[in-house]
């Protein structure tokens, strides 16, 4: 930041060059206590989804270790791999889908915060990160650390109610396992716990939400810029304007002196007396006809006549020619049929002063 930045508050709103300048680097809008809950929720719904197909394979699992494996001790024990391949099934297939529904809900989590993002530059070595002055001064003395002690301490309110009410209500069928199946200690252990996990991810659901919110409103903030950065960057992008002004005075000082040669050079300049001129060269026995080469309108006009008239080309007023031709030709142009005859007029005498003046 220059000198001229240092006083200045960024009250400007970042271009779109600057929010890609930032996106390119990484820094974009995340949270990710919203992508874990998230992630979390939506493996407390696949497990809840699942639950019947993990009681069926616990079940399995428990009737070939505790039913058919004693009576049959010396399979089992010769056979090893397929004991291992068993229980590698069963584990993969109770647990499979969960643990895919929780990657497809991060990606997705994390596509729907900040969109499609690769960038390797928060990974590159910033001497600045390894100042522990500005590490103290982020961690402790700033807005952030506030809020994220604050959301520490919503996270531990929401999970110790959402835990003391799960508790004070299932509390009594503890007591009931003892004398239950297994199918039914199982399912209302795992009920319980989904519940309790729904719950709390719930709650802090709405946490990520304010946490994701605040990360859009630093993010916006840190991008925020000088009057005078919108200013340099303007003149980055679209050149600086003194250049710009001096390359369209050469431009112009350029398309003057080609419009001199051309007016100069010409036989005849067609006018009407207000608007319109039109240059139109012909030379005595000249393969084809007339040819307009140059023309203008208003400011234009005027200064083909003036160009005409400090190079002794004969100026006619003719209004309907010298619209017709404007309209019809373009410099470099031949004149068309339509307007031979006209033209043709104009040239006889202009023919004629020449000769008169010769005379």
């Amino acid at each position: 930041m220059s000198d001229e930045d240092k006083g200045q508050d960024k009250t400007e709103e970042p271009t779109d060059k600057r929010r890609k300048d930032f996106r390119e680097k990484g820094r974009v809008a995340q949270s990710r206590d919203l992508a874990s809950t998230g992630v979390l929720l939506a493996v407390g719904l696949a497990m809840f989804a699942w639950t019947p197909a993990i009681i069926s394979a616990c079940e399995d699992l428990a009737r070939q270790f505790l039913g058919v494996a004693p009576a049959n001790s010396d399979l089992f024990l010769a056979d090893p791999y397929g004991l291992m391949k068993l229980g590698l099934k069963n584990t993969l297939w109770m647990s499979g889908p969960i643990v895919l529904a929780g990657m497809i809900a991060g990606l997705l989590l994390a596509i729907a915060q900040v969109g499609l993002v690769w960038s390797w530059k928060p990974l590159e070595p910033d001497p600045n990160k390894l100042n522990p002055i500005n590490g103290l001064k982020q961690k402790l003395f700033s807005m952030q650390a506030v809020f994220e002690w604050l959301k520490a301490m919503a996270k531990v309110t929401v999970i110790a109610a959402v835990g003391y009410k799960i508790a004070q209500a299932y509390a009594g069928g503890l007591v009931e396992l003892a004398s239950s199946s297994l199918r039914d200690s199982v399912g209302w252990t795992a009920g319980v716990i989904i519940r309790l996990m729904l719950f709390c991810l719930l709650a802090m659901l709405f946490l990520g939400i304010a946490d994701y919110m605040f990360a859009k409103w630093q993010l916006l903030k840190k991008m925020r810029m000088t009057l005078q950065e919108v200013k340099e960057e303007n003149k980055e992008s679209e050149g600086d304007p003194y250049m710009k002004a001096r390359v369209r005075r050469i431009m112009s000082e350029m398309s003057r002196n080609r419009l001199m040669a051309e007016v100069s050079e010409a036989t005849v300049v067609v006018v009407n007396p207000t608007h319109y001129a039109v240059a139109i060269k012909y030379e005595m026995g000249q393969d084809g006809p007339p040819m307009v080469v140059a023309r203008g309108v208003d400011a234009r006009a005027k200064l083909i006549k003036d160009i005409a008239r400090s190079n002794g080309v004969p100026r006619i007023e003719n209004r309907p020619l010298a619209r017709g031709l404007y309209a019809d030709c373009k410099e470099g142009e031949y004149v068309p049929a339509n307007l031979y005859e006209a033209v043709a007029e104009v040239l006889a005498f202009v023919y004629k002063l020449r000769e008169r003046r010769a005379g």
